[in-house]
């Protein structure tokens, strides 16, 4: 599970920094998932959000196709970001991606 969430994390975080390049589009991805996708699961894992909302349904289905391990090098640009690392790791669980349940980083 622990895994899963830094591969979000990290999703997350490409998301942002895409978004601020004039390359980020709709159909630009980062490890599987695109940058709209991401966007939309940066306010379940932002830094000091209480209550965090859950991931929306988008979310989890932008994160449905992700590759989780390439996720993993982008992890410590997270905090960068506004993305708590916490918060991503428990994305995965969340949004139910049984798939990658036994994946770590």
């Amino acid at each position: 599970m622990e895994s899963y969430t830094k591969l979000v994390i990290v999703a997350i975080v490409l998301v942002a920094t895409l978004v601020t390049e004039p390359m980020a589009t709709n159909g630009y991805k980062i490890c599987g998932v695109t940058t709209d996708g991401l966007k939309t699961c940066q306010p379940a894992v932002a830094k000091n959000v209480d209550p965090l909302p859950s991931p929306t349904p988008d979310c989890c289905a932008a994160l449905g196709d992700a590759d989780m391990p390439c996720f993993c090098k982008y992890e410590d640009m997270l905090g960068n970001f506004n993305i708590d690392p916490k918060h991503a790791m428990e994305l995965p669980a969340k949004c139910q991606l049984k798939k990658w349940s036994n994946f770590h980083c």
